[in-house]
C-alpha cells in the first residue's frame, strides 16, 4: 500500500514511545517495519518465491510462509504482551501503509472476548489504543455474528477489526458465503475482495492444522502475522517447529529481562522419594506448597500495607493426572489433616467432566479468582485452563503426578508468571512463581543447566528453610510507665486496688491507646488538639468495650460515674503524648520538571574486558572438494598509520544517546586514553592502531558499558516547594522469623529478625538491612542529645531521583534544634551513580524543607551521610552528626 502521508510521525519509535512497549514489543515492531521497506504490500499477488527470498536472507529461521500468503511468525513468551503487540502492528501499517482493514483470528471463546475489549472498548483498562491521535475515531469492531446483520457497513469507519473465533469461523464458514443483499455479495466474498486485509492469528499453534486454518487462505489477505509462545504444530504424534519465525523471545529471556516473575523448584533436601508411594508424595508436595502459599500471602500484605498498594489475594494452583485423583485431592485438602481444615471452604476443583450447578458456580470462583474478596486459594484442575486464562495472583503450583516435559513445564508455570503490579517489586517471594519439584527435583536441576532453562541452578528453595513468619503492626513508643499510669489511675479514681479494678484500668488504657491511634491516622491528623466531639466519640467506644467485657461489665456498671472523667482525662493525655511523638514530615512539590541532565561519576575503565589482539590480513584457500584441505598464506600486518585512533573511538562514543561529549569531555577523554595506552603498550603503535581501526565500535561498547554502570540522571532547575506537613508518622507492617530485644545478640539473617524494646523511637519495634544500622540505633537510643528518631516507611517521603525512582533514607533523627535525614552506606558503594543521585536531591530536600521550616516555625533539617565503618558501639550522634553533614 501507499505510505499514508496523514502521520509521517508514526515511526516504530513514536509508537513504541506512546504505547510504552517492551523491548521485544518494540523489536517485533522494527522487523515488521524492516520487513515491509522490502516486501512492498501492494497486493495479494506478491511474489511469494522472491519475497520469502528477501525475507530469508535477513531473518534465516523463515524458511517457509507456510500459507498462500506472506505470513511471519513473532514467538514471544507467556506475559509479555501479545495484544498489545497486536495494537502495535495494526496502528503501524494504518499509519505508515494505509492499511483498514485487519482480521483477527482468535483460537478460543476466552481469548476472543477478551481481544473484542482490548481491542474494541476505549474505556477499558486494557485498551490497547489508548493515547494514539490516529485513533481519535475507535476501530469498528465486527465480531461473531455481525456478517448477517442487513445493515453492516464495511466503510463507515476509517479502520475495520474483524475478531473471529477460528471454531466459530470453521462453523459459520458456509453461511458466510450466503448472498448478502445489503452488501451485494456475501460477506465472504466482500472480505476476499479487500485489497489491504491483513490477518493476525492469536496463538496460532492451536489452530495451524485444523480445516479453520485452510479456510483462511481463502481470504486472501496481503499479509499474515502470527503470535504465540509456543511456534510448534502438530503433525500426527509429532510436534514440528514453525518454519515462518522471523523473531524469537523466549520465555527464559522474559525472565531474565523481568518482564515476568522468577520461577523457582521447591524440594526437599536429604530425603529418596523412591521410598514414597503415589500418595505420600502427593500429601507432602501439598502440605509443602501451601507453606509456600502462606509464606507468599502475608508478604503480600505488608507489602501492600508499607508500599500503599492494592491488595494481593494469592491462590495455590494443583494439578491432577484425572478426575478421580482430582476428586483425592480435593478430599485431602478439605479435611482436618490438611491445615486441620483451614482450607475447607477456600477450595475449588474445575475440570471437563464437572456438570450441573457445582461446575457453574466453580467456574464463576474461576475467572473471579483475582478478585480480594473472592474467599477461593486453592484451585484444583484437570487441563482444563486453556490459553486466554489470565491471572496475576497465582504464586505456588503443585504438579501432582503429570507429565514433567520442557513444554508443558513452561506452559504451567507461565500461568503464574504475570506480575500483578505490573512490573517487579524487588521482594524475591513476591517477585517469584514457586514450583514443588520434589520427584522430579532432578529433572529440573538438569535443565537448569541448559541454556534456554527457565529455571537457573540457583533458583532452588528447600521447604524447610522457609521459615514461618508472622506480620507484626508497629506500635507508638510510648513514655509512660504502666505501674505509674496506674498508679495516677487509682489516685484520681479514690477507687480500691483490687484485682478487678487493676484488670478495668489496664484494659481501658490499652483502648485508650487503639482507639486514639486509629483516629489519628483515619482522620489523617493535622495537629490540632481533639475537639469535644472528638473526645466523647473515642470515650463512647471505650466504654462500649467495658460494657461487651463479660468479666469487667459488672465493675464498671457499679463505678460509671467515677470511670467517665478518667476516661476523657486519659483520652487527652494519650492524644496529646502520641502527637509528641511523632516527627513531622514536610511533603514537597515539583511545580516545574525542569530539564534532565544526564550525569557520570569519575571512575578508571576496567582494562580486563578488552583482549583484542591485532589483525593479520592473512589470504585463506579452501578447496571446495576436500574441506579438510585449508591453506593460509602469510600477509603482512594491515598498516594504520596516520588514522587517529582517539578521534575513532571518540566518533563511536558521541552516537550515543545518552553521553554528552561537551559537559564530559574530561572523563570521555580519560578513558579512551586509558585503553589507547593500553594496547599501545603490550602491541605497538602500530599494533594499537590496527586493533582500534578494525574494533572500534566493539572498543567503544565496551567504554559506553562500563560509563552507564556509572551513569545517572537528575533534573535541572527544578522548582520544589513545600505543600504542606504531615503531623504523624506511618505504621508500618512487617514478617519476621524471630524477635529480639535492640541489645540481644544474634547469629545470622538480620533482615528476618523483628527488634523490639525501643523508647526513643517513634515506633515500638523496627527492622534493619544491616548491622551497622542496628549499631546506630542502639546509640540513638542511648544518646541524650537524640529526642526521637525513626525508620521511615517507603511512602513517608516523596523524593524521587533518576527519572522517578524513589528515595528512602535510612533514619530521621531528631533533635533539640535540628531533624536529620541520615544515610548509612557501605565504603564500597560510597561513590555509586545511584547513591550520589540519592545524595544530591536528599541534599536538597533538607535545603527546600528547611528555608519553608524558618518561615513556619518548624526545626532545620540537614542530611548525614555516614560510611558503615564508622559507626561503632562507642560512637555518640552529636559527633558522627558534627562529622558527616553534608552540604
Amino acid at each position: 500500500m501507499n505510505n499514508n502521508n496523514k502521520f509521517p510521525q508514526y515511526t516504530p519509535e513514536y509508537i513504541s514511545g506512546v504505547m510504552s512497549l517492551r523491548k521485544p514489543q518494540t523489536k517485533s515492531l522494527e522487523i515488521l517495519d524492516d520487513i515491509t521497506k522490502d516486501v512492498k504490500l501492494v497486493n495479494r499477488n506478491n511474489d511469494l518465491i522472491n519475497s520469502l527470498t528477501e525475507i530469508k536472507s535477513k531473518y534465516p529461521t523463515c524458511t517457509d510462509f507456510e500459507k498462500d500468503f506472506i505470513s511471519l511468525t513473532f514467538a514471544l513468551a507467556t506475559g509479555v504482551g501479545k495484544t498489545r503487540l497486536m495494537g502495535a502492528f495494526i496502528s503501524y501499517l494504518y499509519t505508515q501503509h494505509d492499511i483498514k482493514n485487519f482480521f483477527v483470528v482468535a483460537p478460543s471463546s476466552t481469548i476472543y472476548e477478551k481481544l473484542k475489549k482490548d481491542l474494541g472498548d476505549p474505556s477499558h483498562s486494557k485498551y490497547v489504543f489508548k493515547g494514539l491521535g490516529c485513533f481519535i475515531n475507535p476501530p469498528k469492531i465486527i465480531s461473531g455474528e455481525d456478517y448477517r446483520n442487513r445493515n453492516l457497513s464495511l466503510f463507515e469507519s476509517d479502520i475495520n477489526i474483524f475478531i473471529y473465533n477460528i471454531d466459530k469461523f470453521n462453523k459459520e464458514n458456509v453461511k458466510m458465503k450466503n448472498f448478502n443483499e445489503y452488501l451485494g455479495q456475501s460477506f465472504y466474498d466482500e472480505l476476499s475482495d479487500l485489497n489491504d486485509l491483513v490477518m493476525i492469528m492469536d496463538e496460532s499453534h492451536h489452530y495451524r492444522a485444523e480445516k479453520g486454518a485452510l479456510a483462511l487462505n481463502e481470504l486472501k489477505p496481503i499479509l499474515g502475522l502470527e503470535l504465540t509462545a509456543t511456534p510448534l504444530a502438530k503433525k500426527g504424534t509429532k510436534q514440528v517447529l514453525f518454519k515462518n519465525v522471523v523473531y524469537e523471545y523466549p520465555l527464559s529471556k522474559a525472565i531474565e529481562d523481568g518482564y515476568t516473575r522468577t520461577p523457582f523448584a521447591v524440594t526437599r533436601s536429604d530425603i529418596n522419594f523412591y521410598n514414597f508411594g503415589d500418595e505420600q508424595i502427593d500429601k507432602l508436595m501439598l502440605l509443602d506448597g501451601i507453606t509456600c502459599h502462606e509464606n507468599v500471602k502475608n508478604k503480600l500484605e505488608v507489602y501492600a500495607n508499607n508500599n500503599n498498594k492494592r491488595r494481593v489475594k494469592p491462590f495455590m494452583l494443583v494439578v491432577c493426572k484425572d478426575t478421580e485423583h482430582a476428586t483425592i485431592t480435593e478430599n485431602f485438602i478439605k479435611s482436618n489433616e490438611f491445615k486441620n481444615g483451614e482450607y475447607k471452604y477456600k477450595t475449588i476443583t474445575v475440570h471437563s467432566k464437572m456438570r450441573g450447578s457445582e461446575s457453574e458456580q466453580n467456574m464463576r470462583l474461576l475467572l473471579d479468582v483475582e478478585n480480594i474478596n473472592n474467599p477461593i486459594e486453592i484451585v484444583i484442575h484437570v487441563n482444563m485452563l486453556k490459553e486466554g486464562w489470565d491471572v496475576n495472583n497465582l504464586f505456588t503450583i503443585v504438579p501432582l503426578r503429570t507429565a514433567t516435559s520442557k513444554i508443558l513445564r513452561e506452559q504451567m508455570v507461565g500461568r503464574g508468571l504475570r506480575l500483578p503490579y505490573g512490573e517487579r517489586t524487588g521482594d524475591k517471594e513476591i517477585d517469584a512463581v514457586m514450583l514443588t519439584a520434589h520427584d522430579k527435583f532432578n529433572e529440573i536441576l538438569s535443565e537448569a543447566q541448559k541454556g534456554d532453562s527457565i529455571f537457573k541452578a540457583e533458583n532452588v528453595i528447600k521447604v524447610e528453610e522457609i521459615e514461618e513468619e508472622k506480620i507484626i503492626y508497629t506500635q507508638l513508643t510510648l513514655d509512660t510507665n504502666k505501674d505509674e499510669q496506674l498508679e495516677r489511675a487509682f489516685q484520681y479514681t479514690n477507687m480500691d486496688r483490687t484485682n478487678e479494678n487493676t484488670a478495668i484500668f489496664t484494659k481501658t488504657n490499652n483502648g485508650i491507646k487503639d482507639v486514639v491511634s486509629d483516629r489519628i491516622y483515619n482522620t489523617k491528623h493535622t495537629g490540632e488538639p481533639l475537639d469535644e466531639l472528638d473526645k466523647k466519640t473515642i470515650a463512647s467506644s471505650i466504654k462500649n468495650q467495658l460494657k461487651e467485657d463479660a468479666d469487667l461489665s459488672t465493675t464498671y456498671y457499679d463505678n460509671e460515674d467515677i470511670f467517665s472523667p478518667w476516661i476523657v482525662k486519659e483520652i487527652e493525655e494519650t492524644y496529646r503524648e502520641m502527637v509528641n511523638k511523632f516527627i513531622p514530615i514536610p511533603r514537597i512539590k515539583i511545580t516545574d520538571d525542569g530539564v534532565e541532565e544526564y550525569c557520570f561519576v569519575d571512575f578508571n575503565i576496567d582494562l580486563t574486558d578488552f583482549k583484542h589482539i591485532p589483525i593479520e590480513n592473512d589470504m585463506l584457500i579452501q578447496s571446495l572438494e576436500n574441506l579438510s584441505d585449508r591453506e593460509r598464506i602469510k600477509g603482512n600486518r594491515l598498516d594504520f598509520e596516520g588514522y587517529n585512533p582517539k578521534r575513532v573511538v571518540l566518533e563511536e562514543l558521541r552516537k550515543k544517546p545518552e553521553i554528552d561529549y561537551e559537559k564530559n569531555t574530561e572523563l570521555i577523554i580519560k578513558l579512551i586514553s586509558q585503553v589507547i595506552d593500553f594496547y599501545e603498550a603490550n602491541y605497538d603503535k602500530n599494533g594499537m592502531q590496527n586493533i582500534v581501526m578494525m574494533n572500534r565500535k566493539d572498543i567503544s561498547n565496551k567504554i559506553y558499558m562500563q560509563m552507564m554502570q556509572h551513569f545517572y540522571c537528575e533534573n535541572g532547575f527544578l522548582v520544589e516547594e513545600v505543600v504542606d506537613v504531615s503531623n504523624y508518622n506511618l505504621q508500618q507492617a512487617y514478617t519476621c522469623s524471630e524477635r529480639k530485644n535492640l541489645y540481644d545478640n544474634y547469629t545470622e539473617g538480620i533482615r528476618s529478625i523483628l527488634f523490639t524494646g525501643i523508647k526513643k523511637g517513634v515506633f515500638d519495634s523496627v527492622k534493619f538491612d544491616s548491622k551497622p544500622e542496628l549499631i546506630l540505633a542502639r546509640i540513638l537510643e542511648r544518646d541524650s542529645f537524640v529526642k526521637n528518631w525513626l525508620r521511615p516507611a517507603k511512602q513517608e517521603f516523596k523524593i524521587t531521583y533518576n527519572n522517578g525512582k524513589q528515595y528512602v533514607p535510612d533514619f530521621v533523627v531528631e533533635t533539640d534544634s535540628k531533624i536529620y535525614l541520615v544515610e548509612v552506606k557501605g565504603e564500597d558503594k560510597l561513590y555509586e551513580p545511584d547513591v550520589i543521585a540519592k545524595k544530591k536531591r536528599a541534599i536538597k530536600y533538607c535545603e527546600v524543607v528547611s528555608i519553608w521550616g524558618k518561615a513556619n516555625s518548624y526545626k532545620k533539617w540537614e542530611y548525614l551521610f555516614i560510611p558503615s565503618m564508622k559507626i561503632q558501639e562507642n560512637s555518640s550522634f552529636e559527633q558522627l552528626s558534627k562529622q558527616f553533614v553534608e552540604e
